[in-house]
């Protein structure tokens, strides 16, 4: 059986700014917890925040994903 995958192209204007805002949430996030990473002494919560920032940009990698395909590639940094 083949996967059906709903094209994202056709989405509406709101829908596109609703994911261009999640995506630079996640960005953030991961930036500022590398940031707090790079501060901490501790290295089992140094590891934890790391974790936290890898799943944040991963996320981030995924919404990128799903902006270029719908056209918006100008909008990434």
């Amino acid at each position: 059986m083949q996967g059906t995958r709903t094209s994202i192209r056709n989405i509406g204007k709101a829908e596109f700014m609703s994911l261009f805002h999640q995506y630079q949430g996640e960005s953030l996030c991961s930036k500022k917890l590398n940031f707090y990473s790079n501060q901490c002494q501790d290295p089992t919560m140094k590891n934890i925040i790391n974790q936290m920032s890898s799943q944040c940009q991963e996320r981030a990698n995924r919404l990128a994903s799903l902006l270029q395909e719908a056209g918006g590639s100008q909008f990434l940094s």
